[in-house]
């Protein structure tokens, strides 16, 4: 019975740090066929996203502030914001999660390589 309570609780709590988007979930959900599928002129799907992945790997790996950094505003598409930060990168993989598509095209959750 004691293996079997120790093997549930290894479980919750691997469930408990696997949650919210990720690095690959993010960059998948932009630039995968089955998802939303956004491409980008001269550039393979392979490239765009080891662009992204490199891209949200370094943010997370350098602590600090969001600072004004606000995923949730559309961009201009002669802009595009770097991920600096941690948090910078918490925000934009949230946004992605949680925006259509469409708005991802239309240039919203920037950066959208």
């Amino acid at each position: 019975m004691r293996p079997l309570l120790i093997l549930s609780s290894l479980f919750s709590l691997s469930q408990l740090v696997a949650c919210g988007p990720d690095c690959q979930t993010t960059c998948q959900k932009i630039y995968e066929p089955l998802q939303c599928g956004i491409e980008r002129p001269g550039q393979t799907l392979t490239e765009v996203t080891r662009r992204c992945m490199s891209s949200c790997n370094a943010g997370l790996s350098t602590p600090g502030p969001a600072g004004d950094y606000n995923p949730n505003d559309q961009t201009p598409r002669s802009e595009t914001p770097e991920l600096e930060t941690d948090q910078q990168t918490a925000l934009w993989m949230d946004c992605v999660a949680n925006t259509a598509c469409e708005n991802l095209e239309k240039n919203y959750c920037a950066p959208i390589w």
